[in-house]
């Protein structure tokens, strides 16, 4: 695994300012990782003395801003910053140009639009443009909270996960079974989750409500990777399978007009 080489240098006339940066830059550069990272690469990559890694590393770990992988006991972003994470996503979403991309995407399919973020085990409704015409009264108001596993968003979220990081998800099943449906099985869903993968947009068949289908896409950071999606959601009878390679375009480029704001 890659990482950015970041010297920390000391400063002595500053403590306070040199701890604050090595601590954002411990926050950086787990945040940045492809997975989780041993305290003594964390060291090595910033510069930073053994003692003062694990002291900074365990400060964090306090805080719930970083955690321990579970089997390998190294370094993984944290429960409190990710729901940072998602509080400022939330709140960058609420600017004008964000919203205006979103109604614009919904205007053009003439249906429901959402965005959302993984936040734990669930997927985080972080702005929705609702169509006067949508006829099912579903309470998904922002910051409404979806089940991964029977979700267009969340199944899209579970297949770009890293591989070590999905299988532990995965081996959590069964799943609820939301409607008859749903991926309950934790074997077929890890086949519809490499079907999405490969194509690079996943599906919702009613998987979650009965009558209700729906499409999502990945919005990319500047690394490439899946740091949210935007999803369209209409009834079955006016979206369906027919209609995917019509709304792809049109969600596709919502989510490059999304991914600046998501850095």
């Amino acid at each position: 695994m890659k990482t950015r080489s970041t010297q920390i240098p000391d400063d002595p006339a500053k403590p306070k300012a040199a701890a604050t940066d090595r601590t954002f830059a411990i926050l950086e550069l787990v945040a940045s990782a492809s997975g989780p990272l041993a305290v003594k690469t964390i060291g090595a990559t910033l510069g930073l003395p053994k003692p003062t890694a694990h002291r900074l590393v365990n400060g964090l770990i306090d805080k719930g801003l970083l955690a321990r992988d579970l089997e390998t006991r190294d370094v993984i972003i944290g429960v409190e910053a990710a729901r940072l994470a998602v509080g400022i996503l939330r709140a960058s979403l609420s600017r004008a140009p964000v919203r205006s991309v979103l109604r614009a995407v919904s205007a053009e399919l003439g249906e429901t639009c959402n965005v959302g973020v993984l936040d734990g085990g669930d997927v985080v409704y972080l702005d929705r443009v609702e169509v006067e015409h949508w006829p099912l009264r579903l309470q998904f108001g922002v910051g409404s909270r979806v089940p991964m596993h029977c979700t267009a968003m969340g199944k899209l979220f579970l297949a770009t996960l890293p591989d070590g990081m999905r299988s532990r998800l995965l081996a959590s099943g069964p799943f609820s079974a939301q409607t008859a449906h749903t991926f309950t099985d934790p074997d077929a869903l890890a086949a519809e989750l490499e079907r999405i993968a490969a194509r690079g947009y996943s599906l919702d068949d009613e998987e979650y409500v009965v009558g209700v289908f729906c499409v999502a896409v990945p919005i990319l950071s500047s690394m490439g990777r899946t740091v949210a999606a935007i999803a369209v959601q209409a009834p079955k009878v006016r979206l369906s399978h027919d209609r995917v390679e019509q709304v792809l375009p049109i969600l596709r480029r919502g989510a490059e007009a999304l991914s600046a704001q998501f850095g």
